[in-house]
């Protein structure tokens, strides 16, 4: 009996593990003269990740990045945003960074407050706009609309109202198509909006992975505004000619995480030849 206990123990921590993992994805564009690294940070929740968020910096710094994306739910209604001043006091001088909102910021009723905070500290807010910045002598466009959550005052709409709409097109209508281009959001199941928009990667969470996921039979469970069985639960999804990467999140709440460990997202974009 005592030689089943390592196994067992094993897989018992593979089950309910909470200690974050980063994962990398590797795409390519024709756009791009040198590779270029992007971290994914979603549904933090205002979760600390060691003292000063030490653990989540360390992981960030390790994957080398060119820019980091914040895709919404950083922040948590009720809970002090110390861990996440800690964080963003920081990750400014790995790499440019771009944020937008998910509906849990739009819950704690402070997004102004912490719109007019990020930007003092460094931190390229989007909302419905586009921004170019130069990396590795490459001009990269990164747009990203607020969550639906700003255009509706019921908790749990899933309508996508016209505000949010017209913060999306407009983002299409601003981007050069000669430029690699990057839309932040933080839902990704309007997958048909995004199709349209002419953005080459589309980086998204909200879904925490489905919460449950069984190797080779369930790819998530349950996800907000997807539903049981979730298509986009976490992953990385073709889109005619875009990529969708959607991040399971890094949130650690009173709801079990089963073999599915919060994630740190790494997306790794290389030259494609033309040939």
């Amino acid at each position: 009996m005592m030689r089943m206990a390592v196994p067992y123990t094993a897989l018992w921590h593979r089950l309910l593990s909470r200690e974050m993992v980063v994962r990398t994805y590797r795409i390519s564009s024709r756009k791009l003269t040198s590779p270029l690294n992007f971290v994914l940070v979603t549904d933090l929740h205002g979760i600390r990740y060691g003292e000063g968020q030490g653990i989540l910096l360390d992981a960030v710094k390790r994957c080398s990045p060119d820019l980091v994306l914040f895709a919404g739910d950083i922040v948590e209604n009720g809970m002090p945003f110390g861990g996440v001043k800690d964080l963003f006091s920081q990750v400014t001088s790995l790499a440019p960074c771009f944020y937008v909102t998910g509906n849990h910021e739009f819950q704690t009723g402070r997004v102004p407050v912490l719109k007019r905070w990020l930007r003092e500290s460094g931190i390229r807010v989007l909302d419905g706009c586009v921004e170019t910045v130069r990396v590795k002598g490459q001009q990269i466009q990164a747009g990203g609309v607020d969550d639906p959550h700003r255009f509706t005052r019921s908790p749990h709409a899933v309508r996508l109202r016209d505000g949010w709409k017209k913060q999306l097109a407009g983002c299409g209508k601003r981007l050069d198509p000669a430029l690699y281009s990057i839309l932040l959001t933080h839902r990704p199941e309007p997958v048909r909006y995004y199709r349209k928009t002419g953005f080459d990667l589309v980086v998204a969470g909200h879904a925490h992975g489905g919460q449950v996921r069984i190797p080779g039979i369930c790819n998530g469970l349950f996800a907000p505004h997807q539903g049981f069985f979730p298509r986009y639960a976490g992953g990385c999804y073709r889109l005619g000619a875009a990529t969708l990467v959607v991040s399971r999140g890094l949130c650690l709440n009173r709801l079990p995480r089963i073999f599915n460990p919060p994630e740190l997202v790494c997306i790794r974009v290389e030259p494609e030849s033309g040939i």
